[in-house]
């Protein structure tokens, strides 16, 4: 009989396919761009290698999916308990998003140069699982118990949903990235942007923390893209970037529409799970306070599109503001001073789970002042 494979060795499997995926992915982005200037002799190359391209990243989140699983029986219960498992369910979710953005969007039904952007945000989606991958390697793997606060039903469903939500719309803010990154660079190479716009775009990619990680190869690899067709003489003419500025806008909201109803969801569930656990739907946590803002950012984003008729770079800008708070809910929230405070630091090795001491104010009274008749009985 053979072994079942570990979690850590399908994570392996699934680096592997990754690493297989972004080869055929930039095989298929080379053959689009020869379709797209000769359809008819390189058109069934390229539906091979998008084909292939497809297969593989199928194949990598069943990997992943089969880890999360496989990682579940090891360690007994929902696997969302540390960093690194949170993290390696974060990238699952990328890669099932990214699968189903694939067919949602419909890239490759608007043609070869739409099959391209397809190919790109393959490309940075696997990129970015692999990376994922090797930072949480670096991470404690420790099997670690569940807190009673946790032993819940609403356990897996409320994290699901928000890590799918997370996963979802940091794609839609990947095309933002793309968005602003080919306005810098069509206003280099065919010029018609203010060298103020395209130092803003240089400064917030550059210096925004912790977030030069993805900003920056977003940035160069476009870069590497004009260059590409402008060593071929192919760049885009002003009113065709002008197009493709507009189709991005209306891609980055159809990922949007997809990931919001989740970050919803879970921030519903969250409140309900709360109630069950600590007899408050809203505590006013740091953390809590954090989630709301990112889907009061989104709430703005939807209220300024349809009424305000936000459209382009300002409507780009206020999803790549809510993209930002995301990154801050999810990544960046132990570095802040409030979070030590927080009852939502249950990922961290050397943190012990504060359980019981968030209710309402009046309880959270009659608690202290029962602990201290204890104390002060005890010392009798």
């Amino acid at each position: 009989m053979i072994p079942a494979l570990s979690s850590a060795q399908w994570i392996h499997v699934a680096d592997a396919l990754a690493l297989a995926g972004i080869l055929a992915a930039c095989v298929a982005a080379a053959a689009h761009f020869a379709a797209a200037r000769a359809l008819d002799a390189t058109a069934r190359k390229a539906r091979f290698a998008a084909h292939a391209t497809t297969l593989i990243l199928w194949l990598t989140a069943g990997a992943m999916t089969l880890s999360m699983i496989q990682r579940g029986l090891e360690v007994n219960h929902f696997p969302s308990q540390t960093m690194s498992e949170v993290l390696s369910m974060f990238s699952t979710a990328l890669l099932l998003s990214m699968i189903a953005l694939h067919y949602a969007l419909g890239l490759r039904r608007r043609g070869p140069a739409w099959s391209m952007l397809d190919d790109a945000l393959i490309v940075l989606v696997l990129a970015g699982s692999f990376f994922t991958h090797r930072y949480t390697a670096t991470l404690s793997t420790a099997q670690r118990d569940l807190p009673p606060a946790l032993q819940s039903y609403w356990f897996p469903p409320h994290l699901s949903a928000l890590i799918f939500s997370y996963a979802t719309l940091a794609i839609a803010g990947l095309i933002c990235l793309v968005y602003f990154s080919m306005r810098f660079w069509s206003g280099v190479f065919v010029g018609g942007q203010t060298f103020k716009r395209q130092l803003w775009v240089v400064l917030t990619f550059a210096f925004v923390p912790f977030a030069q990680v993805v900003t920056l190869p977003v940035l160069a690899l476009v870069g590497l893209v004009f260059l590409v067709l402008r060593s071929r003489d192919r760049v885009p003419s002003a009113a065709t970037l002008a197009v493709l500025e507009r189709d991005l806008d209306d891609v980055s909201y159809r990922a949007f529409t997809v990931g919001m109803p989740f970050l919803t969801a879970g921030l519903f569930m969250g409140a309900f799970w709360a109630q069950e656990a600590w007899a408050n739907y809203w505590g006013w946590d740091s953390k809590e306070n954090s989630a709301l803002i990112s889907w009061l950012v989104y709430v703005v984003y939807v209220h300024l599109r349809m009424l305000g008729g936000y459209r382009g770079e300002r409507a780009m800008a206020v999803l790549i503001g809510g993209s930002l708070a995301i990154f801050t809910t999810f990544q960046l929230f132990g570095f802040l001073p409030d979070s030590q405070k927080s009852m939502h630091r249950y990922t961290d090795d050397n943190v012990v789970p504060r359980e019981g001491m968030q209710a309402p104010p009046d309880a959270q009274k009659t608690s202290m002042a029962d602990g201290a008749a204890n104390a002060a009985n005890q010392g009798k």
